[in-house]
């Protein structure tokens, strides 16, 4: 399959995962409209974030454009001040060679070989110098440049720096109207329904979300570079997100409902990597689970990560292990923020403590 039609097979398979994902957050009444706003107001802040990033990345390229700008700013100057020394030295011996009585006197007979091999020293001189003062010019036309360069620059970076300021502000205005979003949907749901059923309802909205990406994703070819087995790297896989784990595998969420993975809660927007390479198979909300990444990582192995901020990644995407693919919040329902990450093997979630270094 060449890459045009793998292409064209991603679109297709992003377009059926929307369509499941909008069926598997179906509700009704005022619940539905609810959720259909968090999500939304969710989605605004992944974008937000996203936005910032870009523009954070900007502003890194920008501060290293101008350290390099003024090194060479600063190369330049050392290199004229040694050209204009030489420059002096030169000027000082065609000095000398004009005043000395003897070697002008020598000079005034060609036919010593001694005078002959002088005025091919003074010629020598001369070019030398000639080609120092062009060099300098040369130089110094360089260097305005170079400054001119980096003043425009400084002026980018100013401006990147009050625009990320102002979508700041932006997010944070998104995140309070997404608070009272949030709250009025936790309320509308225990009017009608247990936060146990809930849990067992995202639960299964989950198993039926992973069963049909698995289906989906067969068709398309394997990625011949990596064949480092998943079960492998048992005991060696680096966290997905600094930080402490505040809900354990298997713990008790509410009712009889447990975890079927952990919580690591960290600040959000700090960056959640992935645990191994693989393949991007779901980036996208799901209900109960906010803005949530699913990696394949083949042998039927599969690693979830949940209620991020800013989605990095996409459907199709192949990823290394380590590579940012998200940043920490608190999207979907819960606090505080941080991420939730899963380990299945043939849908069967397990404990990914073991799997750590």
């Amino acid at each position: 399959m060449d890459e045009v039609a793998i292409n064209e097979k991603l679109n297709h398979i992003r377009l059926r995962l929307t369509d499941l994902k909008n069926a598997l957050n179906q509700a009704e009444g005022e619940e539905a409209k609810l959720i259909k706003e968090l999500e939304n107001q969710d989605q605004k802040i992944n974008q937000q974030g996203q936005l910032i990033r870009s523009i954070n990345d900007k502003i890194s390229t920008a501060e290293q454009q101008i350290e390099v700008l003024g090194q060479e700013i600063k190369n330049k100057n050392e290199s004229i001040s040694v050209q204009k020394s030489q420059m002096a030295d030169l000027l000082r011996l065609h000095i000398f060679i004009n005043h000395d009585r003897i070697l002008k006197m020598m000079l005034l007979n060609p036919s010593t070989k001694n005078a002959e091999i002088t005025q091919h020293q003074i010629k020598y001189l001369q070019f030398k110098l000639y080609d120092l003062i062009k060099s300098i010019a040369l130089q110094i036309k360089q260097l305005v440049l170079y400054q001119g360069q980096i003043s425009i620059q400084k002026d980018e970076l100013v401006q990147q720096q009050q625009q990320l300021e102002q979508e700041k502000d932006v997010m944070l205005e998104q995140k309070r109207q997404r608070a009272v979003v949030l709250n009025a949907l936790r309320n509308t749901i225990k009017t009608y329904q247990t936060e146990n059923e809930t849990l067992t309802k995202d639960s299964e909205r989950l198993n039926q979300l992973l069963l049909q990406i698995t289906q989906y994703l067969n068709d398309l070819p394997e990625n011949l570079g990596e064949d480092v087995s998943f079960a492998k790297l048992k005991g060696s896989l680096t966290k997905p997100l600094d930080g402490t784990v505040i809900r354990s595998y298997r713990s008790l969420r509410a009712g009889y409902s447990r975890w079927d993975g952990i919580v690591i809660g960290n600040e959000a927007g700090q960056n959640v990597v992935a645990t191994a390479y693989g393949r991007v198979a779901f980036a996208d909300w799901l209900r109960g689970y906010g803005l949530l990444i699913v990696i394949d990582h083949g042998d039927d192995y599969m690693t979830l990560y949940g209620h991020n901020e800013t989605l990095l990644a996409e459907v199709g995407d192949w990823v290394q292990a380590d590579q940012v693919i998200a940043t920490a919040g608190n999207s979907g329902n819960i606090d505080p923020s941080g991420v939730y990450f899963e380990i299945r093997k043939a849908a069967d979630p397990t404990n990914p403590i073991p799997w750590f270094k």
